[in-house]
């Protein structure tokens, strides 16, 4: 047996990002969105990618699925997706990677979701588009996502439409969306910034859930650190275009290297920690105020418009 046979197999990583470039318009207007950025994902973990609005965080994951709008120059550099070269590869490659490969969630689910389709025919495309099944098993499948994800009456959605739904049941249905195919990849981009407190912790509960049972390695795309020091197992910060720093989640919050990144950890909200309370300076007041609108008559004398406010 030689030494080389005696060494641990090392599995290659599912999504991996060399030298990224990308360039948005040309000439002296040129914007460099993305800088050198170099990063692998690996199977079943979670990687952070934070920084700013404006970093190149969404630029660089819209790039692994050549999602980029058209005004954007060729994106130069290497990547590679579950062992498929993606820049350049032609569009017949890149249906195998979306979906297959790689599912992807939007930060705004109404900016993604068909308003005049019901969820039932949206999460189905995906399963007849790709795996060529007929309306009875897309129906048990698409019940059988909805429940995954813990959306509740998941039959009596089925004919809903987005505008029905509550914020957090939309992305529920974005997350069943990117998961009907079983990815090994999930794109988590901004998931929970639209929703309230209480949602949100219940979405990242559910992707930490869904990451444990499936396998799937998760790439999200954040610029809250409190939703980092989480879900994530590695993190790499982006300024500018740029990864300034990256490392292991607990090795960076504990000893930072790069001045930005000690720059977003201080300002993170420490609980427990005492802060001076200084009593508002009042900048506007009322007294005795009196609003009234004069009402419109139809026929017959009926008013139309009838409002007051009063105030004192």
């Amino acid at each position: 047996m030689t030494d080389a046979s005696r060494r641990p197999q090392v599995a290659a990583p599912v999504l991996s990002v060399k030298d990224l470039h990308v360039t948005f318009g040309e000439g002296d207007t040129a914007v460099q969105a993305v800088r050198g950025v170099s990063f692998n994902l690996n199977r079943g973990e979670t990687l952070a990618l934070v920084g700013e609005s404006g970093s190149g965080k969404s630029v660089t994951a819209l790039a692994a699925l050549q999602l980029l709008a058209p005004t954007a120059g060729f994106p130069a550099g290497e990547i590679t997706v579950c062992g498929t070269s993606v820049i350049g590869a032609p569009e017949e490659a890149m249906r195998q990677v979306r979906g297959d490969a790689v599912g992807m969630v939007f930060q705004e689910p109404m900016t993604s979701l068909n308003p005049l389709h019901s969820i039932e025919k949206q999460i189905g495309e995906v399963l007849e588009i790709h795996r060529g099944m007929d309306k009875d098993a897309v129906r048990e499948r698409v019940l059988e996502l909805l429940d995954l994800v813990g959306l509740r009456d998941a039959e009596r959605r089925l004919t809903a439409l987005p505008h029905e739904l509550s914020g957090g049941q939309r992305q529920r249905v974005m997350i069943a969306m990117a998961l009907a195919l079983e990815p090994d990849i999930l794109i988590a981009d901004e998931p929970t910034t639209a929703l309230d407190v209480t949602i949100q912790a219940q979405i990242l509960a559910l992707l930490e859930d869904l990451q444990a049972r499936l396998g799937m390695a998760v790439l999200f795309i954040t610029h809250d650190l409190s939703i980092v020091s989480r879900i994530a197992d590695r993190v790499c910060v982006m300024k500018e275009g740029e990864i300034v720093e990256q490392g292991a989640v607990d090795v960076i919050f504990r000893d930072a290297a790069h001045p930005y990144t000690k720059s977003l950890l201080s300002a993170q909200p420490r609980v427990g920690v005492p802060h001076e309370v200084v009593p508002p300076e009042e900048l506007v007041g009322a007294d005795n105020l009196r609003v009234g609108f004069r009402s419109r008559r139809a026929l017959f004398g009926a008013p139309l418009i009838t409002s007051k406010l009063w105030m004192g």
